[in-house]
């Protein structure tokens, strides 16, 4: 029997195309619009995410072509995340942490689905100034639904390392997407979240590679069989 799935995965899924079309700078002036809303650490690590998705996610690169071909080097979101904290904690770190999961989710072209008491206080933050759908809130039985979902593309989660085993197991027995686990278990150095290479775990790499010879390539093979008639 197929599974029910959540109607925000749905949603999620419809405004995916959209977000990721309309480019990096145009998601980053967006996001940049809400952060005027933040204050201190949580809005520092909002920018910081930012900035460091500019650097290490630009626009498409042309590579190269060893036989004529034109060669296009991109990155693009993986799909839908859920973003949740499975900490008790309620404090600026916490926030802060929760922060820079969504942001990172979101510059990479991905769409969000947020869980928790400060996934809705984001969700709340980050909506107006988003397209439709871009970003959503959950309750807690909604969020068990999401995660067990094979519509998702990954987990970004605060969690414990045990809590994280666990979670790892969970998201490798299920069926369709191969589903990205990016846990952080380190509220106060945050050595996950911090690091430059963070961003990384959001996105995936597309190649499309366009021959741009093959009709003047054949047409040269066809004259020169006529020739040596």
């Amino acid at each position: 029997m197929t599974q029910v799935q959540p109607a925000q995965i749905q949603t999620a899924l419809q405004s995916l195309d959209h977000w990721e079309q309309i480019g990096i700078e145009e998601r980053a002036a967006l996001l940049r619009t809400s952060i005027q809303s933040l204050k201190d650490r949580p809005q520092h690590m909002a920018e910081w995410q930012i900035s460091n998705a500019l650097t290490h996610v630009g626009e498409a690169v042309i590579l190269p072509g060893p036989t004529g071909e034109k060669n296009e080097l991109s990155t693009q979101g993986r799909g839908v995340f859920l973003c949740t904290s499975h900490l008790k904690d309620d404090d600026s770190e916490h926030e802060t942490a929760l922060i820079a999961q969504v942001y990172a989710a979101l510059i990479a072209g991905n769409t969000v689905i947020s869980a928790g008491d400060f996934g809705e206080q984001i969700t709340m933050l980050l909506a107006p100034t988003l397209p439709e759908g871009v970003i959503q809130s959950v309750d807690e039985i909604t969020e068990d639904l999401i995660i067990d979902s094979p519509l998702i593309a990954g987990v970004a989660v605060l969690t414990s390392t045990d809590k994280a085993t666990s979670l790892y197991h969970r998201l490798a027995k299920k069926d369709g997407l191969l589903c990205q686990l990016v846990e952080e278990t380190d509220l106060v150095n945050l050595p996950t979240i911090a690091n430059p290479n963070y961003i990384l775990r959001f996105i995936t790499e597309r190649t499309v590679s366009i021959n741009t010879t093959a009709i003047g390539g054949n047409a040269t093979l066809l004259e020169l069989g006529i020739m040596e008639e």
